[in-house]
C-alpha cells in the first residue's frame, strides 16, 4: 500500500495550521476549514488501499506538491495568502476525488 497521499495530505494540513495561527478573521477561518478537511482526508487516506498508478491519485499528489511547494515552511511572512488558500482548496478537492475513486 502506498502512503504518499496520506503523508502529503498530513504535511499540507500542518503547514495550513501553522499559517492559520498567524492570521485573523476570514483568512484564519478559511485556513482552519481547509486544515480540518485535510486532517479528515488524511485519516481516510490512511485506511483506504490506494493505487499510486491511478490518474486521480497522481493528480492529487501533484496538487498537494504544488501547494506544499508554494507554501514552503509556512511561516507567518507568506505574502500571497489568497493564492495559498486557492492552491490548498484545489489540492483538497483533488484528494477527495482520489479517495472517492480509490482503486486497488
Amino acid at each position: 500500500m502506498n502512503h504518499d497521499l496520506a503523508e502529503k495530505t498530513a504535511g499540507l494540513a500542518s503547514r495550513i495550521n501553522n499559517l492559520a495561527v498567524n492570521h485573523v478573521g476570514k483568512t484564519c477561518r478559511q485556513l482552519l476549514e481547509l486544515q480540518d478537511r485535510l486532517a479528515k482526508l488524511t485519516l481516510v487516506a490512511i485506511v483506504k488501499e490506494l493505487n499510486a498508478e491511478h490518474d486521480a491519485y497522481k493528480e492529487a499528489l501533484s496538487g498537494l506538491n504544488e501547494a506544499v511547494d508554494f507554501i514552503g515552511n509556512a511561516d507567518k511572512k507568506i505574502k500571497a495568502i489568497n493564492k495559498t488558500i486557492k492552491l490548498t482548496a484545489q489540492a483538497v478537492d483533488l484528494v477527495e476525488k482520489a479517495l472517492k475513486n480509490a482503486i486497488v
